[in-house]
């Protein structure tokens, strides 16, 4: 209960303008939510620029940092290098309400603001769908693991390879094409 009050905010004691808050976050943030995550190692940095005014509070998120996942491809773990920036208006109501991801109503009566649930979100928003090893983009790619690559993969490449050149002249070849399909072929430009 202690860590979390780390991620709570007493807005009641700062002054009106602009505040700056860094929080540093790393696996012991997301042990908090006991999740199983498929990273590791992250080192995030979490910018906060907090603006209270008189009938609003403003929060400007900026995440900028790096984890060790698995490539999707390989297997093998990299630093993926992860970012996001997110602005959060928090106003004054009868009660609680933060169905809107980007605008929040909390009482009028309330002083402090806890940010620990959109900071999870806005870290794990900000991590790829598709995770792939730099080397894998460049094409350098572990023989060993190409072999392996090639042996498991349900495609012969070599037999895409010579799909996509027949395929560059579909006009001739119509022996394969379904009959129902074949009269949409007159509908070309």
């Amino acid at each position: 209960m202690d860590k979390m009050k780390n991620y709570t905010i007493v807005f009641s004691s700062l002054p009106f303008g602009p505040t700056d808050f860094t929080y540093e976050i790393s696996q012991s943030f997301f042990d908090l939510f006991e999740i199983e995550t498929d990273f590791e190692n992250p080192v995030i940095n979490v910018d906060l620029n907090f603006e209270k005014k008189s009938t609003m509070l403003e929060l400007f998120f900026s995440i900028n940092g790096k984890i060790t996942v698995p490539c999707d491809i390989t297997g093998e773990n990299f630093d993926q290098k992860i970012s996001n920036e997110a602005k959060l208006i928090v106003k004054f109501g009868d009660e609680f309400d933060d169905t809107d991801s980007e605008i929040w109503i909390i009482p009028r009566d309330e002083y402090e603001l806890n940010i620990m649930q959109i900071l999870y979100e806005l870290i794990m928003l900000s991590f790829p769908v598709k995770r792939v090893h730099p080397d894998v983009l460049e094409g350098n790619i572990d023989p060993e693991i190409s072999n392996l690559l090639d042996e498991y993969s349900i495609y012969d490449i070599s037999q895409l390879e010579d799909n996509d050149e027949n395929n560059d002249d579909d006009d001739d070849n119509d022996d394969n094409i379904d009959p129902r399909w074949a009269k949409l072929k007159d509908l070309k430009p």
